[in-house]
């Protein structure tokens, strides 16, 4: 599982980008109109591992790339658990 932040154009922080020439932070999904991401508080998604047999849902959930104490307190609290 993966904790993250989501902005309010509803693209996870991963997807924004910022450039050191403009001083500008943009969302890189094609169409989306972002450009300066605010963002709520963290969210636990699942992520998905490849096996032989197929497909499933990971259950450790990974570090936060991000320092905040809202992260850390969720990562604290879900490690090793399912989210549905």
């Amino acid at each position: 599982m993966l904790i993250v932040h989501r902005c309010h154009c509803g693209h996870l922080d991963r997807w924004h980008s910022s450039s050191a020439l403009t001083g500008t932070r943009s969302c890189s999904a094609p169409q989306c109109g972002c450009a300066q991401p605010v963002y709520d508080k963290p969210e636990v998604i699942p992520s998905w591992r490849g096996t032989i047999d197929g497909t499933q849902r990971d259950v450790v959930t990974r570090r936060p790339e991000c320092d905040c104490r809202d992260c850390a307190e969720l990562f604290t609290s879900a490690t090793n658990k399912e989210v549905a």
